[in-house]
């Protein structure tokens, strides 16, 4: 009998299967296609080599302005992603790597009671026996209606990945973040872009201040984006496909292009996997239902990673995997769930933790609003592809000053965004943040600039001081 057996192999499955091992435990692991899930093999990993592909032609463009030129020819949509599938393998032999001290089991799970599994390989049906049993089994891409995924011409983000070469041209539904990053990068690479959002504007979950610059810098990129719409059809004639694209107010026009993506949601992976035979809860939109030690509402069942619902991000896979396998191994205390960041790769980048402006105010919290500008940061001004546009944003509680929320919209926000976690984490205050020094020059300087500013203090910004 195992110490534990892991039902899935993306980065909540792999993580406490891992950490489990490391404690000495017998461990099995089970999944059904590739290791990593979807995070290395159709989502994170890939996505993110795509657009540092698409980011590093923009900087041969740019070196063009500073005396430097570089014959750039035809892009060569085919090698991209022959690129971008070697990307991938690296990375999922690196997790293959990691759980060689696992018993990796390839084939398809389910309960059978609170200490077996059906393992069902190309071997055969087989059962094995754990002590304790972590579900990591994630979500699958959501279609909309009327319209259906067929792998060629109407593509989820696995189907996009796997495809051949780049199309020419896409027509993305849902301007979401999967939805502005690919959006983003494939224009940049010279693909034609539309993005159909339902919504009043993208990436909606975020301040308006975040959506209006991401929405010019996609517009600057040639993206062509129709809010408040939904596509109502599809068609496919000779290898063309034609959406119709259907506003609020009842407008409606045709495009045709090469591939349409959608990218409107997930759906959690919780059929099928036997949650019925052995009683474990799930929400009613779905997913797992844990509490704070990732227990299900059966003693020795966990569940970690998307399929315990939103947000579903793969670091937050990583904590609650750390949390599971180590209430497994007997800790009494467990790491926090909170602050997760999080990131849009887009250009520029977009950094969030904590609370927002709008949900503060939503929730009528008294709050202080600090925010400082890139085009007040020296280091932007030195790099080739600049951010002028972008901010800092600080959201600080009215009576304390302690750091609740942070934004960054600009250059290295996907790095910087976790200094403002770990203030809200710790629970420091803008004078805290303030009697940092900072290196020069550099885009850290800017959580010290902006703590001064909210201390009213201003250094590098006119302002009076208070």
């Amino acid at each position: 009998m195992y110490d534990a057996i892991v039902i899935g192999g993306g980065p909540a499955g792999y993580v406490a299967a891992v950490r489990l091992a490391s404690y000495g435990f017998k461990v099995a692991l089970v999944e059904r296609r590739y290791l990593g899930g979807e995070c290395t093999n159709w989502g994170c990993i890939p996505s993110k080599a795509l657009i540092e592909i698409a980011h590093g032609l923009s900087i041969a463009k740019q070196l063009r302005r500073a005396g430097i030129n570089i014959g750039i020819g035809e892009v060569n949509r085919s090698k991209i992603l022959e690129w971008i599938k070697r990307v991938v393998l690296r990375s999922r032999e690196g997790i293959k790597y990691l759980v060689s001290d696992v018993d990796l089991y390839e084939g398809e799970a389910s309960l059978k009671s609170r200490n077996e599994v059906i393992v069902r390989r190309r071997e055969g049906r087989e059962v094995i026996e754990g002590k304790n049993i972590i579900i990591a089994t994630g979500t699958e891409p959501s279609e909309i209606p009327g319209v259906r995924f067929d792998g060629k011409y109407v593509l989820s983000n696995r189907d996009f990945f796997e495809l051949k070469e780049i199309p020419s041209s896409v027509l993305i539904v849902g301007g979401g973040i999967i939805g502005v990053e690919l959006g983003s990068a494939l224009a940049r690479l010279g693909t034609e872009v539309y993005i159909v959002e339902i919504l009043d504007r993208i990436i909606s979950m975020y301040d308006p201040d975040v959506s209006s610059i991401i929405m010019k810098y996609l517009k600057r990129f040639g993206v062509k984006v129709y809010l408040r719409s939904t596509v109502k059809r599809v068609e496919v004639s000779d290898g063309v496909v034609r959406a119709r694209i259907v506003s609020r107010d009842g407008e409606s026009m045709d495009v045709n292009v090469e591939k349409v993506l959608i990218a409107v949601g997930r759906k959690y992976n919780t059929k099928g996997i036997g949650l019925e035979n052995v009683g474990v809860k799930t929400h009613e939109r779905g997913y797992i239902i844990v509490d704070e030690r990732q227990k299900t509402n059966v003693g020795n069942i966990y569940a970690a990673g998307d399929v315990t619902g939103p947000p579903l991000l793969a670091h937050k896979a990583y904590r609650e995997a750390i949390i599971a396998a180590d209430v497994i191994a007997g800790a009494e205390e467990v790491p926090p769930k909170e602050p997760i960041p999080e990131v849009i790769y887009t250009t520029p980048e977009v950094g969030v933790a904590g609370i927002t402006e709008l949900k503060a105010k939503e929730a009528k919290i008294n709050v202080q609003i600090v925010k400082y500008p890139y085009a007040a940061v020296p280091r932007d001004y030195t790099v080739l592809e600049r951010t002028p546009e972008g901010f800092i944003k600080l959201i600080v509680e009215g009576s304390t000053k302690r750091i609740i929320g942070g934004v960054i919209v600009g250059n290295m926000a996907s790095e910087l965004i976790h200094v403002l976690a770990l203030a809200i984490q710790k629970r420091l205050t803008l004078k805290d943040l303030s009697e940092v020094i900072y290196a020069h020059p550099t885009y850290s300087e800017m959580i010290g600039e902006v703590a001064h500013l909210g201390l009213g203090k201003p250094i590098h910004i006119k302002g009076q001081h208070t």
